[in-house]
């Protein structure tokens, strides 16, 4: 089986993917149940307003907005995250080819393919992968692309 699709993401679903992303981390989450303790104790007045709590509260808040941030603001996110590319998948290799670049990935190369809500999330490594529009895929082609993962 062979197909093609030209995908393009849009900005808000790379920005709730970042989001998704980076609330799922066990420490992000550590820092979230601190929070909440520190805001408890500031409500019942046990710790006061200018205080290690409040600053802390106000860091919890303010750090994951600004990673969103200066990840949208890396060189080349309009270029290979924005930018329509075209995906051919076939029985042995993906093949993402977008204005300037083409990659071809073996499937044993990709390590999951992670299902949200409108994306698919190839993923290379710990820290790489690629994002694809789900809603261009048949259920077809989503059981090949997760029989072809599974494999």
């Amino acid at each position: 089986m062979s197909f093609t699709h030209t995908s393009q993401i849009s900005p808000a679903n790379y920005i709730k993917f970042l989001y998704g992303q980076y609330y799922k981390k066990p420490a992000i989450i550590l820092i979230y149940l601190f929070s909440f303790y520190f805001l408890s104790r500031i409500i019942n007045g046990t710790a006061s307003v200018p205080s290690f709590e409040f600053y802390y509260i106000i860091f919890s808040i303010i750090f994951p907005n600004l990673m969103v941030y200066l990840n949208l603001k890396k060189p080349g996110v309009k270029k290979y995250v924005y930018a329509p590319m075209q995906y051919t998948f076939t029985d042995d290799v993906v093949l993402i080819q977008g204005v300037d670049f083409k990659t071809e990935l073996q499937w044993s190369a990709i390590k999951k393919v992670k299902v949200m809500k409108h994306l698919l999330f190839f993923k290379t490594s710990r820290t790489n992968g690629t994002l694809f529009d789900k809603s261009l895929l048949t259920a077809e082609e989503m059981e090949f692309i997760r029989g072809k993962v599974i494999a």
